[in-house]
């Protein structure tokens, strides 16, 4: 039998190949927690090991990080794809069903901010649809706690915020 971690690993491969787009951690997390697969540490481990094999690649947003797997990742899952048992295989394909409308829906609001180069700090707020941009917007703050706080309402008020514009705009 293989090594756990090993299978750990490779199980976070076919679930970012099977979503068809980046995970945020606590989505890979959330799939081997929910299925009692192993603890939080481990699976944090493993994902860390796979981003340092160079098989999945991370992007960090702000207070997110997405990960998604990469050229490399695809052709060592293919080299063992039989390390996924039909049960594990089963629950990564229930676990995508249930979950992956909200998981996209999840990571379709995108907020990060940088300090600007003559002083306070840029904040970029987006709206994705199938990895197009339906609304990006930029602001220049004074305040570190300024950006972070339009990056944490993000999420919640970004669809109120879009219709206002649209409603402004095309009024």
């Amino acid at each position: 039998m293989a090594e756990p971690n090993f299978i750990y690993k490779i199980t976070i491969l076919e679930l970012l190949k099977r979503s068809g787009f980046p995970l945020s951690n606590s989505q890979v997390t959330d799939f081997f927690l929910e299925g009692n697969l192993t603890d939080y540490f481990t699976a944090q481990q493993a994902i860390n090991d796979d981003v340092d094999a160079g098989l999945v690649v991370s992007k960090k947003d702000h207070n997110n990080t997405t990960y998604a797997i990469t050229d490399e990742g695809i052709k060592t899952l293919e080299l063992f794809k039989e390390k996924i048992t039909p049960a594990l295989s089963k629950d990564i394909n229930k676990y995508l069903k249930i979950n992956s409308i909200a998981m996209k829906e999840e990571n379709s609001y995108k907020a990060t901010f940088f300090k600007a180069d003559r002083g306070g700090y840029v904040v970029q707020l987006r709206i994705t649809e199938n990895d197009v941009p339906t609304m990006d917007l930029s602001f220049h703050v004074g305040t570190k706690e300024q950006a972070e706080t339009l990056c944490n309402n993000w999420k919640v008020k970004s669809d109120e915020v879009y219709e206002s514009i649209m409603d402004i705009l095309m009024g």
